[in-house]
């Protein structure tokens, strides 16, 4: 008879006996999940319901998001995929803000955004104010960056155009009047 690859005339009884707490768990643990119980530290595992599930905060979409997400990478099929959503200007704070635009004054300014933190449409004219949602506002002020256009330079005996920086003012702003 043999234990652990070595004759049993050979060993200690006292290294037959030894088992490390570790091994001892493992070995229990095992035998729970065969006999099918559910184990302690592992959470039950509930289907997410899609349908009744409540948007309250923000960060119910993130939540919602990921099981979307899961679901997603376990799909076959493309149209059985389901879309991510992202919140509306219903749920973050609004900021009055001024409205004027440099580079061409009497034109409507389209906007459509949709990233991870707002989906917003609207039309800004210029010299209004306006209640935005605070993502809009940083969005817009990161994009009034200085007016670019298209120069001719010369270089060496040919003459090329490039896009350069043709101004120092931005082509538009909005200027935070309450919070």
């Amino acid at each position: 008879m043999t234990w652990r690859g070595k004759p049993l005339l050979y060993l200690n009884p006292m290294e037959i006996m030894k088992k490390t707490q570790k091994q001892k768990d493992s070995e229990l643990i095992e035998a729970a999940v065969l006999a099918g119980a559910v184990l302690p530290e592992q959470e039950e595992r509930v289907n997410f319901d899609f349908d009744t599930f409540k948007f309250v905060t923000i960060g119910d979409f993130d939540i919602y998001n990921a099981h979307v997400r899961k679901h997603n990478r376990t799909c076959l099929h493309e149209r059985n995929k389901m879309k991510i959503k992202v919140p509306d200007e219903s749920f973050h704070k609004k900021v009055t803000v001024k409205f004027q635009r440099f580079d061409q004054p009497q034109n409507v300014l389209k906007v459509c955004i949709r990233n991870k933190d707002i989906e917003w449409k609207g039309q800004l004219k210029p010299g209004r104010k306006y209640d935005l949602p605070v993502p809009v506002v940083k969005f817009l002020n990161n994009l009034s960056v200085p007016i670019f256009g298209e120069v001719k330079v010369q270089d060496g005996g040919d003459t090329i155009t490039e896009t350069r920086q043709v101004g120092e003012d931005p082509r538009f702003s909005c200027q935070v009047i309450d919070f």
